[in-house]
C-alpha cells in the first residue's frame, strides 16, 4: 500500500479539530477492540465518534491509516511511560530487579492495553513507526549497557551484550511470556527470561571485559 495512504489526509490545528480527531482515534480503538480489525468499517467508527464519514475522510483516507495513527500514539504513549521508568530505577541495586521492572512493565502493557497486540503486531509498518519503534528499543539497549558499565569496561563488547539482553527479552515478552496464561506458567516465562538474560550478563561479566584480540598469523 502506498504510504500517502498510511498518512492523514491533513494534520488538526484548531482545537475543534483535534477533538474530532481524539474522538474518532477513541472510538477506533473501542471498535477494533469489539469487532476486530478486519470486521470492523470506517462507517463503524465514524457512527461510534459521531462524526460523519466525510469528516472521518477530511483526517484519514482508510482504516489503515487510523490504525497508524494509533500505533503511533501508542508507541508514544509507551516511550514515555518507559522513560519515567528508567528515571526511577536504581542501577546500584543489582542488574536483577532492574531487568525484572522493565520485564514487568513491557507485560503490563499488553495487559493494561487491549490494543497494544493490534498495533505492536497488525499495523501496517510506515518508516516513521519503525523509526518509533528502533527508538523505544534504544531506550532498553541504553539502560542496559549503563547496568554493565561496572562490570563490563570495553565499550563495544558491552554495547553487544546490551544488545543481547534487549533482544533475549523483546523475544520473550512478545513470543513467549503473553501466549501464557496468567498466574503460575506466565510467572515461571518471566523468571526464566530474567534468568536467561542474567546469564548472558554473568558469562560476560566473569570473562574479559574486552573482547579477545585476533590472532595475526
Amino acid at each position: 500500500m502506498p504510504p500517502t495512504l498510511l498518512s492523514p489526509r491533513k494534520s488538526p490545528r484548531q482545537e475543534r479539530s483535534r477533538r474530532t480527531v481524539e474522538r474518532i482515534l477513541d472510538a477506533a480503538a473501542r471498535i477494533f477492540h469489539e469487532q476486530g480489525y478486519a470486521a470492523a468499517t470506517t462507517n463503524d467508527i465514524a457512527d461510534e465518534a459521531d462524526v460523519s464519514i466525510g469528516s472521518l475522510y477530511q483526517y484519514f483516507p482508510n482504516k489503515d491509516a487510523i490504525l497508524v495513527a494509533l500505533t503511533r500514539q501508542h508507541i508514544e504513549s509507551a516511550t514515555a511511560g518507559l522513560t519515567d521508568l528508567l528515571g526511577q530505577l536504581r542501577t546500584e541495586d543489582g542488574h536483577e530487579p532492574v531487568l525484572r521492572s522493565v520485564v514487568d512493565f513491557l507485560v503490563e502493557q499488553h495487559d493494561l492495553d487491549d490494543l497494544h497486540v493490534l498495533v505492536m503486531h497488525c499495523a501496517p509498518r510506515t518508516r516513521e513507526i519503525s523509526l518509533e519503534l528502533d527508538r523505544a528499543k534504544h531506550q532498553l539497549v541504553d539502560l542496559a549497557s549503563a547496568l554493565l558499565s561496572t562490570t563490563i569496561e570495553d565499550d563495544q563488547h558491552r554495547a553487544l551484550i546490551a544488545r543481547m539482553v534487549v533482544a533475549t527479552i523483546d523475544a520473550a515478552v512478545h513470543e513467549v511470556i503473553i501466549r501464557q496464561p496468567r498466574g503460575a506458567s506466565r510467572r515461571a516465562a518471566i523468571d526464566l527470561t530474567i534468568s536467561t538474560a542474567m546469564s548472558i550478563i554473568d558469562v560476560a561479566g566473569a570473562g574479559r571485559t574486552r573482547p579477545a584480540a585476533v590472532p595475526v598469523r
